[in-house]
């Protein structure tokens, strides 16, 4: 029996090690473009492991385009879509959960059903409206769109339901407000739902490229996804650095690898903890 279950193991480890390999390989052809040349990038001859390579061309990637506005205009309006969206959604979520009210199982299939809804499909209306009080190409076009989101709502919603409710009437008894039942019991409790949110939220609004082109229209606007097609478009033809274009790719993945690091542990609890009460 013993030995059944070291072969499940070792063979889950196997499985789990070929996996890794394979899902970092682009990573490590990225990285190894980043420090090729153009010629060695499209050598007809393959070469697993780079001989030769050059960190300047770094620096000369990043001096070929504005990067710190980029990057700026990126993590300023991720990071007020994050904290509006956790403030919006946690109050909603507490209402779901822990106040008592007639409909509230409407309201929740009501944002079940917003969930549904393809986001491109509401982008007209929404661009309609920024022009018509003239906030196209400025953070309020980045930012207005997504304050509140259904799926924050059902995220925490999730979270806040493995909260005991006997704590909560017990605060109540003891005469906490709401506020201080919010910010005492419920906040603290649901840590890994908040910070699960807060990075998948983050990571997708930083990628995001679509809302971005379609609302900002100058330079000093653009945000880092859009900068790397304008980064692209610019240098299309015969003379494109693709070497240059995988360095300002890893000027991009950086941010959120660093924050994937920070909040990992966070992130698999609250997946984890979503996914079983799910």
């Amino acid at each position: 029996m013993k030995k059944l279950a070291k072969l499940e193991r070792t063979s889950a480890h196997v499985v789990l090690i070929i996996a890794a390999i394979l899902a970092l390989i682009p990573v490590y052809w990225m990285i190894r473009s980043a420090l090729a040349t153009n010629t060695d990038i499209f050598d007809p001859h393959f070469h697993p492991w780079l001989v030769d390579f050059d960190w300047r061309n770094f620096a000369q990637a990043w001096s070929s385009q504005p990067f710190p506005i980029f990057f700026l205009n990126s993590i300023a309006s991720s990071f007020l879509i994050v904290l509006c969206q956790l403030v919006t959604s946690t109050l909603a979520a507490y209402s779901l959960v822990f106040v008592e009210y007639r409909g509230k199982s409407v309201v929740f299939f009501c944002i079940l059903l917003a969930m549904m809804v393809p986001m491109q499909a509401t982008f007209i209306p929404i661009y309609s409206m920024l022009s018509s009080v003239h906030l196209i190409n400025t953070y309020g076009a980045l930012v207005l769109p997504f304050v509140g989101s259904a799926f924050g709502i059902f995220l925490l919603r999730q979270g806040f339901a493995s909260i005991p409710k006997e704590m909560i009437r017990a605060a109540r008894i003891d005469g906490a407000s709401e506020y201080r039942i919010l910010w005492s019991i419920v906040l603290p409790n649901a840590k890994p739902a908040l910070i699960t949110l807060a990075l998948l939220n983050f990571v997708y609004h930083y990628n995001d490229l679509f809302w971005p082109l379609v609302a900002t229209n100058t330079t000093n606007m653009r945000v880092v996804p859009v900068a790397l097609t304008y980064f692209l478009n610019q240098d299309a033809g015969e003379g494109l650095q693709w070497n240059h274009m995988m360095d300002a790719a890893i000027f991009a993945v950086l941010p959120v690898i660093i924050l994937f690091l920070f909040g990992q542990r966070y992130f698999v609890r609250g997946v984890a903890g979503t996914s079983i009460k799910g």
